[in-house]
């Protein structure tokens, strides 16, 4: 999804030239443009006049559509080549870390990268004499528009969202034939170009293909060319190439998303934790293994399942029918089946959840701004609070004896490098913190701290967190770096958190549900000063506005 690296169903494919639509031939085109109000906006108006029912019924993981709009402004200004040059000027991007440059002829891929950074100059150089395209990995970093129209769209998918901006100089084509493994929705935003797609060598593939022969991938299963305001969607494991058309130059931009974010992903972290479970509560697990079961199973025992002798009878060892491997397997499915009553598919949810509020983008405009906290004051009994952010804030419960695993992910590693570089961005943090006489929390891991370590109150000590207690986790991400999102440069994948006491929960639920301000003294809780202590951690992490 970051950027490009390099068994198939006839169902899929069959008839798909016939069955994909032409929007263009459904309903008569109206001028539109996208709507970026809500997360649920965004989707609709990015496939109008389709909806987004029959988008996900029809289309979504199934076949390609082709929407023809014949409205060249329907993206705005979301990207164009002028949109580029500006980038180049304003900022430094590497050669293939920020911009990969090739160009493919005569049937073969040749990259143009070069050391340093691009320019304006080499970009035009590039252009003009080599017939270059350029990959720009991830423009979501510089422009605003894209920066609003993904953080919705990563809101609506409950996933990473990716993007590459793709500028071609007429007449030519800049990748070789290959397949992604994500979900891909093209934008053309200028000139035209004309698509080919192939039938998928793995239905959903969950690989990229380096590139491909075309003597390799078959006939085109649907062919079309975009102008700007077109639409093109096709599912992961598509083989797909597209050449620029016309007297001008291409540009598009393409928006993926749903990469590692299948069943199987979510099974594989499901039964790990089952079986954790299992062998700490079920003795039937931790008894020992048949003794000596190496004498009768193994890859060797049974050669004749991995050797493939075209088609004679083999003369290879075999298991198969050996009674006590027949014995084992029933064993292994006998545990297996009781392995769903220790499955948790809400913990589960959660460990899918770290990476994706470590790494997704800010909410659209969040600024934390030096005069904010210079002029933080604490809530009060009577202030009003309401959640700014609630799509990018998320309770979890968290227990650091059975969630080892998952806090690692959440950035509470042991080692002495991370421990180092945890305790330089606290520090950081702490510079910008508000300074409260309440507690507030720490910005990383969120552990309570003191704002005035000369006032103490035994009253607080409930308020506290202790690292080998079970606590909730308020996950968010609030301030994650857009300049980095899903980029080479993205090299810390901590999820930013604050640590509450477990019977805070009911109030944190009231605050999470509310679409509406809630007094601080309504908060159910039964003291008025963790009332006040749950605001103020709120507020210090600007997850809450007050009035």
């Amino acid at each position: 999804m970051v950027k490009r690296k390099g068994s198939s169903s006839d169902d899929v494919v069959k008839n798909v030239t016939k069955k994909v639509k032409k929007v263009s031939d459904i309903n008569e085109q109206k001028e539109s443009k996208l709507n970026y109000t809500s997360c649920e906006s965004v989707m609709s108006s990015l496939l109008q006049p389709i909806s987004v029912k029959a988008f996900f019924e029809e289309f979504w993981e199934k076949k390609p559509l082709y929407i023809k709009r014949e409205n060249t402004g329907y993206y705005g200004d979301l990207f164009s080549l002028s949109s580029m040059k500006e980038i180049l000027a304003a900022h430094e991007l590497e050669f293939e870390t920020d911009v990969n440059v090739c160009r493919y002829v005569d049937n073969e891929k040749e990259l143009l990268n070069e050391d340093g950074c691009l320019t304006v100059d080499k970009f035009d150089k590039l252009m003009n004499d080599k017939h270059a395209t350029f990959q720009l990995h991830q423009p979501q970093r510089y422009g605003t528009v894209l920066w609003q129209l993904m953080e919705k769209m990563e809101t609506y998918f409950g996933c990473l969202v990716g993007s590459n901006v793709y500028i071609t100089p007429k007449e030519s084509q800049g990748l070789a034939p290959h397949c992604d493994d994500v979900e891909v929705f093209i934008l053309q935003l200028e000139g035209t170009k004309h698509w080919k797609l192939y039938k998928p060598m793995v239905e959903l593939s969950r690989d990229y293909t380096q590139d491909l022969s075309q003597d390799s991938i078959g006939e085109p299963i649907m062919e079309l060319t975009l102008e700007p305001g077109d639409l093109l969607y096709f599912p992961r494991g598509t083989i797909h190439q597209a050449r620029s058309v016309g007297e001008s130059y291409s540009t598009h931009i393409t928006l993926s998303t749903y990469q590692n974010n299948t069943l199987g992903d979510f099974m594989s972290i499901a039964v790990s934790q089952a079986i954790d479970s299992a062998l700490e509560n079920d003795v039937n697990f931790r008894r020992g293994l048949p003794i000596n079961y190496l004498s009768y199973l193994g890859t060797a025992k049974n050669f004749s399942k991995y050797f493939d002798e075209d088609g004679k009878e083999s003369k290879l060892s075999s298991n198969e029918n050996n009674e006590k491997v027949k014995k084992f397997k029933d064993s292994v499915k006998k545990h297996l089946s009781k392995l769903i009553d220790h499955i948790d598919v809400n913990t589960a949810a959660d460990m899918m959840s770290y990476d994706f509020m470590a790494s997704r983008l800010p909410p659209f405009g969040h600024v934390v701004k030096e005069e904010q906290l210079n002029e933080f004051k604490s809530p009060t009994l009577d202030s009003k609070i309401k959640l700014r952010y609630p799509e990018h804030v998320r309770p979890v419960y968290y227990d650091q004896e059975e969630t080892d695993e998952a806090d690692n992910t959440i950035g509470d590693n042991d080692s002495e490098e991370d421990e180092e570089e945890e305790e330089t961005v606290k520090n950081e943090k702490e510079e910008k913190s508000p300074k409260s006489n309440k507690k507030s929390s720490d910005k990383k891991d969120g552990t309570l701290i003191e704002g005035n370590e000369d006032e103490e109150d035994d009253d607080d000590d409930d308020a506290s967190v202790h690292d080998d207690e079970p606590c909730i986790k308020i996950v968010h991400s609030l301030n994650n770096n857009r300049e980095t999102h899903m980029s080479g440069h993205d090299l810390s994948r901590d999820v930013f958190s604050l640590k509450l006491p477990i019977h805070f929960a009911q109030a944190i639920t009231s605050v999470m549900n509310s679409n509406d301000f809630i007094c601080v003294r309504d908060l159910p809780l039964d003291d008025d000063e963790d009332k006040l202590q749950l605001a103020t951690s709120l507020y210090s992490d600007d997850l809450i506005e007050i009035k």
